[in-house]
């Protein structure tokens, strides 16, 4: 069963809530991934699904429902909304905790369709699909995002500028909107993605036009 927490609770979840509904088969699973379950927790321990699934290298229905309920808790407001936190760590307590930190991305509607024609525009369509697929949780300003709404940590951003931006808008005082960020870094950095998501399209409707031009 899923502990939820927020950001303004007090109490910190210490230990997963008994499962009733553990039998023999899901004991053996549980069993079968505990160590490795483990070791991601100790050396990262904030995570978001999506981020757990590509490394785990598991589909997200059973790690959510029977895996990392056992584990850690599972964060409902604040900077580390839909994330799964370990269990007895308090993320408030440690501006280190910063890079855990969520930001969403919605691509601008106007640039959607276009996205939607130039994702897959080669002859590779599954392989870069499957590829988009096992990194939806990094961002990159050189690989358009795998949906239109896209959710990254911090951490997760592999991008410089972005980088850059967020670093002066870090402080150590904590809030429950915006972290251990002042108010203003998720848009900045948005607007920094917005900017990288326009000039990739064009890039690559360049290289299109270009292709295009030595066929005919």
């Amino acid at each position: 069963m899923v502990i939820h927490w927020r950001t303004t609770d007090s109490e910190i979840p210490t230990c997963a809530m008994k499962d009733t509904t553990l039998n023999m088969f899901k004991q053996n699973f549980l069993n079968e991934h505990k160590d490795r379950l483990t070791e991601m927790f100790r050396s990262r321990p904030i995570w978001s699904t999506a981020a757990f699934a590509n490394v785990f290298d598991m589909r997200e229905v059973p790690l959510r429902t029977q895996l990392l309920p056992h584990f850690s808790y599972y964060c409902n407001t604040g900077p580390w909304r839909g994330m799964w936190i370990k269990f007895g760590y308090d993320p408030r307590t440690d501006p280190i905790n910063r890079k855990y930190q969520l930001i969403d991305f919605r691509a601008p509607r106007i640039l959607q369709a276009r996205t939607a024609v130039q994702r897959y525009s080669n002859n590779n369509k599954d392989e870069e699909r499957k590829e988009d697929v096992r990194s939806c949780h990094v961002y990159r300003s050189d690989k358009l995002p795998f949906k239109r709404q896209s959710h990254y940590q911090i951490c997760d951003i592999q991008d410089s500028r972005c980088q850059a931006v967020l670093k002066t808008y870090e402080t150590a005082l904590f809030t429950h909107s915006d972290g251990f960020y002042s108010k203003g870094a998720l848009p900045a950095v948005r607007k920094v993605m917005i900017e990288q998501f326009h000039d990739l399209l064009e890039k690559r409707k360049g290289l299109e036009a270009a292709q295009e031009g030595e066929i005919t």
